[in-house]
């Protein structure tokens, strides 16, 4: 009898699939390969572009693929208002980084209500100032991008259990997850000028000017800047079997779905891979906020913050917030073309509501990069401790 009650103890039981792949670990543990689970980690982290880019790959009708593009931006707002609680509600944050939390945020408040006045009334040179804030945002969130990636695939190596022999050095990776930009401007940018201005408008001007050159240097520049993407990949692959024999399984992961991502311009529409690309950032980012949070908050405090009030009720929380956010971003795309198509725009302070909402975003996608630039910085132990 004694045999029988131990194979049929529950807490003998070999985990299920669920337990083992999909469920994460209490937030009082931590894994020492992934981050939050295997499943998790790879539909959030690694493929969440697929998500979005396969079904506007597949689709027949136009409207699908606004559709598609409509919850995409909801998802966008989302995630760049996701980690403002974090950083205003709790006080132990907000003391730490007062300074950075107020002068850049004030400043950007700033530029967004002058942005009438600049457009009206500032001439073209008023107009040259908005244009350049635009143009720097969005090279800012093209490389924000990728160092979030570059980010995850760092996480892995520090978390895993043979972390103390030779790794990957960090700039093979960043080499990895940058070496086909290159490649994209000498050889898509020509092929796909007129797609890339007709989507571009707001940043015309460099638009053209970077394509001009690449149309006049093009086949002087398509074999290097194939070999530095070739080169990226090799290097990559040849420290990861010298240091790791490939056995790092979320670092692979990661890797497989960064270069699946990144050759996706060159069979599919670069609208939608950039659409599907900027989809897969908000995703990590909000799972990795969320993740991250789960912990931090785990821990009772003697005086609570405000945000661990807050997520007493996680479900709750991370639903609403996430629905109110990516409610405005939908209907902000979608208004006058799949809502309200034939009603004539409002204007508040020369400016449409829609602009409204366009420059907001370019401004507060400003605060969101600057702040992610030190609240998780895995250098900090508090960040460790919690990740």
């Amino acid at each position: 009898m004694g045999a029988l009650a131990q194979k049929i103890d529950p807490d003998s039981a070999v985990p299920g699939f669920w337990d083992r792949y999909v469920r994460p670990l209490a937030p009082e543990q931590s894994s020492p390969d992934w981050h939050v689970s295997p499943a998790i980690d790879i539909v959030a982290y690694h493929f969440s572009w697929a998500w979005v880019l396969l079904p506007m790959f597949f689709a027949r009708q136009e409207m699908t693929v606004y559709y598609i593009y409509a919850f995409v931006m909801g998802a966008n707002l989302a995630h760049r208002h996701f980690g403002l609680p974090y950083a205003y509600l709790d006080r132990d944050v907000f003391h730490r980084f007062e300074r950075q939390l107020t002068w850049f945020p004030q400043l950007c408040i700033l530029m967004l209500a002058a942005t009438p006045l600049l457009l009206n009334r500032g001439g073209a040179i008023g107009a040259a100032v908005v244009g350049t804030m635009v143009f720097f945002s969005l090279l800012w969130n093209l490389w924000h991008v990728y160092m979030q990636k570059f980010g995850i695939l760092r996480l892995y190596q520090a978390k895993h259990a043979a972390a103390l022999r030779p790794n990957t050095p960090a700039w093979v990776d960043k080499y990895f997850i940058l070496c086909w930009i290159p490649l994209y401007l000498s050889f898509l940018a020509p092929k796909y000028k007129y797609l890339i201005l007709a989507n571009g408008s707001d940043v015309k001007g460099p638009l053209s000017w970077i394509i001009s050159f690449m149309e006049r240097s093009e086949r002087w520049l398509i074999a290097p800047t194939a070999a530095i993407a070739a080169a990226g990949v090799g290097l990559w692959l040849w420290h990861e079997w010298r240091t790791r024999r490939f056995q790092n399984r979320p670092r692979m992961s990661a890797a497989a779905g960064m270069l699946a991502l990144s050759t996706t311009l060159f069979w599919a529409n670069p609208v939608e891979a950039y659409i599907a690309f900027g989809f897969s950032h908000a995703v990590e980012y909000m799972v990795f906020v969320w993740a991250f949070q789960r912990r931090r908050y785990a821990r009772p405090q003697p005086q609570p913050s405000t945000m661990e009030r807050l997520l007493r009720c996680p479900r709750a929380w991370y639903i609403g917030f996430i629905a109110i956010f990516a409610a405005l971003g939908m209907l902000q795309a979608s208004w006058g073309t799949i809502i309200m198509k034939s009603a004539h725009p409002m204007e508040f302070f020369g400016l449409t509501g829609a602009a409204w909402l366009f420059y907001y975003a370019v401004y507060e996608s400003l605060v969101h990069f600057y702040m992610d630039g030190f609240l998780w910085k895995m250098r900090r132990a508090d960040v460790r401790d919690n990740i």
